[in-house]
């Protein structure tokens, strides 16, 4: 599907991406997103505090070393879920949550990849992102929010503090046109996985 914004990755991916076999490279997001209240909370912190001790080259092992880290948050009663965007159909995260709907949920890890994308008539590649561009929490109604790297976008500016006024309200009356997960016009789409589909692998798109 032909997408409507497309995103340049850095001179660093695009390298690492020409050097792979099928010119990708995937990133499964190493932290949980949760609301602020969640259990992963402490273990979040102390992860950051942990992280920004070590070296870069500590830092990057370490994070290579262990994957990605969980939420401890008690699933029982939930299922796991994963998404994507109803714009370009590229997937974005998985979660876990009571219901399709979203409405209780946890431990969102988003997914994005870069992939080289082949120049017509020219012996080279363009190197973009795809997947999720920024995943989001509602300040408002704590619900997961996400953006697209093709554009498409629920994120909530109602509590924007860096925008005008009126700029603000302009994204956020877009951005509420189908943020609600599970229904006819939503624009990311919800279907249920099993529980230890991890991680993700993009090999064939």
């Amino acid at each position: 599907m032909k997408l409507k914004r497309k995103i340049t990755a850095s001179r660093e991916m695009s390298i690492l991406a020409q050097k792979s076999p099928n010119k990708k490279v995937q990133v499964y997001g190493f932290f949980p997103v949760d609301r602020a209240n969640c259990d992963c909370k402490e273990m979040i912190k102390k992860w950051k505090l942990k992280l920004a001790e070590l070296s870069d080259t500590q830092r990057r092992e370490l994070i290579e070393k262990t994957k990605f880290l969980e939420c401890p948050r008690d699933k029982t009663g939930m299922k796991r879920y994963e998404i994507s965007c109803s714009g370009c159909g590229d997937l974005v995260g998985y979660c876990w949550a009571t219901d399709p709907t979203l409405t209780h949920w946890c431990d969102f890890h988003y997914v994005q990849w870069v992939q080289g994308r082949k120049i017509r008539n020219k012996d080279d590649y363009a190197w973009e992102w795809r997947g999720c561009f920024t995943p989001h929490v509602s300040p408002v109604t704590e619900q997961l929010c996400i953006e697209c790297c093709c554009g498409q976008d629920t994120r909530d500016f109602r509590a924007n503090m860096t925008l005008p006024a009126g700029s603000a309200m302009a994204i956020e009356n877009e951005n509420r046109k189908g943020r609600a997960f599970n229904r006819l016009d939503s624009k990311f789409k919800v279907s249920l996985v099993e529980a230890k589909m991890l991680p993700f692998n993009m090999d064939n798109v």
